[in-house]
């Protein structure tokens, strides 16, 4: 059991660090500064490919095994599972600007990028703190 945990906490802060340096890079960029590898893939498309996606898959996969290990279902857990489901969101809409860039006729994306990283921040700050602190459940009524 503690080796799932520590592949979950290991994939979500691996996870966490790409998407945060990701979001970073593209607001930093504009439109003329990519820059391509030889294969002619920009380098935030190969860094989310081969990073990022990869460690929320893991960070997700082990935390599904851990949730059916322990036979758990507690009102704090759905509120971060619901959290956990807007940092999917954020990583998918984080691809499709990725994509969105490529476009020779597409603005700069600094804005929306800067924007999806403060909430992935937020989200990232609320999933850590509600599982530090566990609340009960009559602190959650509101949500059950």
């Amino acid at each position: 059991m503690v080796w799932l945990l520590f592949l979950h906490i290991g994939g979500l802060v691996i996870w966490a660090a790409a998407l945060t340096v990701l979001l970073l890079l593209m607001s930093r960029k504009n439109r003329d500064g990519l820059e391509r590898n030889s294969d002619g893939d920009i380098l935030e498309r190969l860094f989310f490919t081969r990073l990022a996606s990869p460690a929320g898959l893991l960070a997700i996969v082990s935390g599904t095994v851990i949730f059916i290990v322990n036979r758990q279902l507690d009102s704090w857990l759905l509120l971060k599972l619901t959290l956990v489901t807007g940092l999917v969101v954020c990583h998918v809409i984080a691809g499709m600007l990725i994509l969105y860039s490529t476009r020779s006729s597409a603005p700069s994306i600094a804005g929306k990028s800067a924007s999806l990283l403060l909430l992935v921040l937020l989200l990232l700050i609320t999933v850590i703190g509600l599982v530090l602190v566990k609340p009960g459940q009559e602190a959650l009524l509101w949500f059950w």
